[in-house]
């Protein structure tokens, strides 16, 4: 995920984005892109319901080590929209291979 995630940031600097809003605050996330995927990905294969009960009961408590930056559920929520595109991007990438 790493690998794949730094190919993906790299060639998104690469392409113009859309203007920013006037005022508009872009905070830099203590999280990596590709641990937000992998929590993301992880999610729908976990058995949880909701992801909340997920990031709540699962990430929260027992992959702390792993994932030393954790934020809060709610953090995490807004993250990811930021990990959506390349997520599409991975499986469109799977499929053709």
């Amino acid at each position: 995920m790493d690998d794949f995630c730094n190919q993906w940031e790299s060639l998104w600097q690469q392409v113009p984005q859309l203007p920013s809003k006037t005022g508009e605050r872009r905070s830099k996330s203590r999280m990596h892109l590709s641990e937000v995927m992998t929590i993301a990905i992880a999610f729908h294969g976990s058995g949880y319901k909701t992801f909340k009960e997920f990031y709540t009961l699962h990430v929260l408590q027992s992959w702390r080590g792993a994932f030393p930056n954790l934020v809060s559920y709610t953090r995490f929520v807004e993250l990811m929209p930021w990990c959506l595109i390349a997520i599409a991007f991975l499986e469109v990438r799977s499929l053709k291979q």
